[in-house]
């Protein structure tokens, strides 16, 4: 009983950990983590052809200001009218919280981004807001979805659909060379965070009722 509490307990806080982690090493062990970072990158990057760079770049603005507030506005406004306001209020809430969180701790870390990057952008690099923005988007869709669609077949072609293209997001931006393979997972991380916060703020043990 206590042992399956105590697993229970370091799930929840494992992501919490691994981003005070990242954030640790990127500070105090740069030579560390940009080694890390630059074979992830060499990674990703060697299926690079002009073709997919343009696809690329073209996909990753999803995760823009303009076209990322525009598709949570039609999110929120198509859960509001299948009387989802609870589920709508929630996504909203994840989305503010966790773009609010990035632009903070940016500030706090100012790390620079990657040089010789595809597409032309600023601002500091650590952790990436794209992919903050994707899993507080697509990570509170998956969680709807789980809750509301009662088919399970195609609530689970639902939940692999959002995941790949939060995934996406995250790969893109190390492709394009706008940030460090650690600023993508903390990203992912921080989102994962905001979403555990505010599912049990919305929800707590009543999991079923989104």
């Amino acid at each position: 009983m206590h042992s399956r509490k105590y697993t229970h307990l370091l799930i929840n806080i494992l992501p919490t950990l691994l981003f005070i982690l990242i954030v640790s090493l990127v500070i105090f062990k740069p030579s560390w983590v940009h080694a890390y970072d630059n074979s992830i990158s060499s990674l990703v990057q060697s299926v690079r052809t002009p073709g997919f760079n343009q696809v690329v770049s073209i996909y990753t603005q999803l995760g823009n200001s303009i076209p990322y507030i525009i598709i949570s506005l039609l999110v929120c406004l198509i859960l509001i009218l299948k009387h989802l306001k609870k589920a709508a209020l929630f996504l909203a809430c994840n989305i503010i919280l966790g773009n609010g969180l990035n632009h903070l701790i940016k500030q706090i870390i100012q790390r620079q981004r990657p040089e010789f990057r595809l597409i032309s952008i600023g601002g500091y690099s650590f952790p990436s807001g794209h992919s903050v923005a994707a899993m507080v988007l697509f990570g509170s869709l998956i969680f709807i979805t789980f809750q509301v669609v009662h088919h399970q077949l195609k609530r689970n072609l639902l939940a692999l659909i959002y995941l790949i293209l939060m995934l996406g997001i995250g790969l893109s931006r190390i492709y394009l060379n706008v940030h460090f393979s650690t600023d993508v997972t903390a990203g992912f991380l921080l989102g994962l965070i905001v979403l555990q916060f505010t599912t049990y703020l919305f929800y707590g043990r009543k999991i079923k009722n989104a």
